[in-house]
């Protein structure tokens, strides 16, 4: 099974993710937003931080997490490659995110400046989940 596989926007980029878990679709949504900045493949998952987010649906909780894991990559200045959703409930996440520092990389996309809500899903489907997000570019 793809991570990921990227949306087409008019004038933004998004993606689809898949997981057998709600929190291995999450984790992958999350690879597939930095790497579309970035090749993770070269990346690897030095430094770590924690990662929290909280939220009243399933939908607003991807929002707030893959929004949470953008402001930790600007504030330490890291490109993550590596998520672990350690728990999740109804309403909060907690989790890891690693990486390493972005000096040296290049872009190889646009930076995502924000995730939206445009066309938001999160849905259990045959074997697992699927959760779709569009990022303001």
């Amino acid at each position: 099974m793809r991570r990921y596989e990227i949306l087409s926007h008019t004038a933004d980029t998004g993606v689809a993710a898949r997981g057998s878990s709600l929190a291995e679709a999450f984790e992958n949504a999350a690879f597939g937003m930095f790497d579309l900045m970035f090749d993770l493949s070269a990346v690897s998952g030095g430094e770590e931080c924690r990662v929290e987010a909280a939220a009243e649906t399933r939908a607003e909780l991807l929002v707030a997490w893959l929004s949470a894991l953008l402001a930790e990559a600007e504030i330490r200045g890291l490109v993550f490659s590596r998520f672990v959703v350690e728990q999740m409930t109804e309403g909060s996440l907690r989790g890891t995110a690693a990486g390493t520092t972005v000096a040296g990389l290049e872009l190889r996309g646009p930076p995502v400046k924000a995730v939206t809500y445009h066309d938001l899903a999160v849905e259990q489907v045959p074997g697992g989940w699927l959760v779709r997000v569009i990022f303001d570019v």
